[in-house]
């Protein structure tokens, strides 16, 4: 089972890798990490450690790339295959480690802590993914089921139920394209299922052609009474 510390740096892993480009939520966004200077704001614990936090040159860069591989490595554990290898890569990146006391006791960080914000992001993902795939919980690393959305995602039911994201209500989304299509459905069924109203060769006539046709009588019937009373007036003799 995942900590509430290690969930709760997840959660800010998912929202860093979430401000690449491309379609989240049905909508296709540009590059929402466009300055150095955000990266302690999209991923606060970065400020954690008795240093200041500091954005170097190229810092920008730097998280992008980051973020690329932890992304396909994100991706690749919602794909079911291991990822021990990639997360041993990016730990070996961190250098060596110790146990640091926190909130909920001690943990293994960074034996000598950098003042870097790239470095103690990178740190941060790396600790935090060795987590998971120490605990097998890769499983919860997802990524949104929605078919116009990339987002990842943090699968944290109890029965790693979640399938989609939250930033863009793609559940909900989905469930109301689905009610749509059903009741296009019907509505093409129903429509196919009527019986035709015309039929030309079988003598068959609609109730408003019978309406029609019953007209039609009444008058010639009416048109063929005023023409015998008419002939019965001009046969009558003049009186003397």
């Amino acid at each position: 089972m995942l900590s509430p510390r290690t969930l709760d740096r997840l959660h800010l892993l998912a929202t860093f890798l979430n401000t690449a480009p491309g379609p989240h939520g049905g909508q296709v966004l540009e590059e929402r990490l466009i300055y150095g200077t955000q990266i302690p704001d999209v991923v606060p614990a970065v400020h954690e450690g008795k240093s200041r936090v500091r954005v170097a040159n190229a810092a920008l860069q730097r998280a992008h790339a980051l973020r690329g591989r932890v992304a396909a490595l994100w991706t690749a554990a919602d794909a079911g295959e291991d990822v021990t290898e990639p997360v041993n890569e990016l730990l070996a990146e961190v250098g060596a480690l110790a146990l640091v006391e926190t909130e909920e006791g001690l943990v293994y960080g960074p034996a000598s802590q950098t003042s870097d914000a790239v470095e103690r992001l990178t740190a941060l993902a790396a600790l935090t993914l060795a987590d998971v795939v120490a605990e097998g919980e890769a499983a919860r690393l997802r990524v949104c089921a929605g078919e116009d959305c990339g987002n990842v995602l943090v699968d944290a039911s109890r029965n790693r139920s979640k399938r989609f994201c939250d930033e863009a209500n793609c559940g909900n989304r989905l469930h109301v394209r689905s009610y749509r299509a059903r009741q296009a459905e019907a509505a093409e069924a129903a429509e196919d299922d009527a019986p035709e109203t015309t039929s030309g060769n079988s003598g068959e006539h609609t109730s408003g052609d019978k309406d029609k046709a019953t007209k039609t009588s009444k008058k010639k019937k009416k048109k063929d009474k005023d023409k015998k009373k008419s002939k019965k007036k001009g046969k009558k003799k003049p009186k003397d």
